[in-house]
């Protein structure tokens, strides 16, 4: 008959039931001691499973930091698609994940996607709040690339606030992380930054300096985004310059970039370039037609104040002194 343990089974050979067991006896039997074998490998095999998991049901086990960084992906998506309420819900998601594995490097890329979406919306405060606590993070880690980031974002906000010279501060301790790296992205975004100080300062020379040198960067890394980028800080110059022919220039080539990449925020920055040159050189046409467009974007994204703004500067045709960075 066949023979069985607690933890696995084993059967007897067909038949096995009409054969005389006398045989085995007399070989010392065995076959009592195979099966204690199996039966201890069958034991190991066990609790292996239930220590290690195995097969199929590891794979079930929930792995929070790849979802984090799923939901952290599914966030961007929507801050692309300018739908703040739940772009925001997804990178709270994310940041709760993190925080509870304690995931530093995924809390800071969080708390400055959080940040981004408050800048966005004109929450300097709020944005600021998620800047330092990132920038925080990114002193204990220490790694140069983050603490550029970090630093660089801060900085915008505090420009944005109007403090200038804690912006300079920061983005002056961001370039010597940048310096550190190789050249690329972070090193072109901080010297761009250094460019709106120098032009805040009414230092032209040396912001085009610093936004060529940025804008060669981005060739030598093929970085066609960081380029748009560039060429519309370029126009924002050449504006302020009362140089209004070749600021349009800038501005035109840098909206069909932006256009082709899909950014919508460069996409805004370049049309309000277009709309406030042609307000300068009193082309209210021209004013009008990126005008229009221009509020269109504010109509979709929900930026009612931007909008109105926009129709009394469009209604007088006043430019608004350039506040952009």
């Amino acid at each position: 008959m066949g023979r069985t343990n607690p933890f696995c089974q084993v059967e007897s050979p067909p038949g096995a039931e009409n054969q005389d067991p006398r045989p085995a006896a007399k070989a010392g039997r065995p076959f009592p001691k195979v099966l204690a074998l199996v039966s201890l490998a069958c034991c190991l095999w066990l609790l292996g499973c239930l220590v290690l998991g195995c097969g199929k049901a590891k794979s079930r086990l929930p792995d929070l930091r790849q979802e984090a960084v799923k939901l952290n992906d599914e966030g961007y998506q929507y801050y692309r698609e300018s739908r703040w309420r739940l772009a925001r819900h997804k990178f709270i998601q994310s940041l709760n994940l993190n925080r509870l594995i304690d995931h530093r490097p995924g809390i800071a890329a969080n708390l400055n996607n959080l940040g981004a979406i408050a800048q966005e919306q004109g929450n300097l405060a709020e944005a600021a709040a998620y800047y330092e606590e990132a920038l925080t993070i990114q002193r204990e880690i220490g790694h140069p690339s983050g603490l550029c980031e970090a630093l660089n974002n801060l900085g915008t906000v505090y420009a944005g606030l109007g403090k200038w010279s804690e912006a300079e501060n920061l983005y002056l301790e961001a370039l010597g992380y940048a310096r550190q790296l190789r050249p690329g992205p972070l090193l072109a975004l901080t010297l761009t930054h250094q460019g709106d100080i120098a032009r805040h300062n009414q230092d032209y020379v040396q912001a085009l300096n610093l936004y060529r040198e940025a804008l060669t960067i981005d060739k030598a890394r093929k970085n066609r985004a960081g380029m748009a980028v560039r060429l519309a800080r370029l126009g924002r110059t050449y504006l302020v310059m009362a140089d209004y022919f070749t600021a349009r220039q800038f501005f035109l080539v840098a909206l069909k970039e932006f256009r082709r990449l899909e950014m919508t925020t460069g996409v805004i920055d370049a049309l309000d370039g277009l709309t406030t040159t042609a307000l300068a050189q009193d082309n209210r046409h021209e004013a009008e037609l990126y005008g229009e467009r221009l509020l269109e974007i504010y109509r979709v994204r929900g930026q009612t104040q931007d909008a109105e703004k926009l129709k009394e500067i469009l209604r007088t045709g006043k430019p608004k002194k350039s506040t952009k960075q």
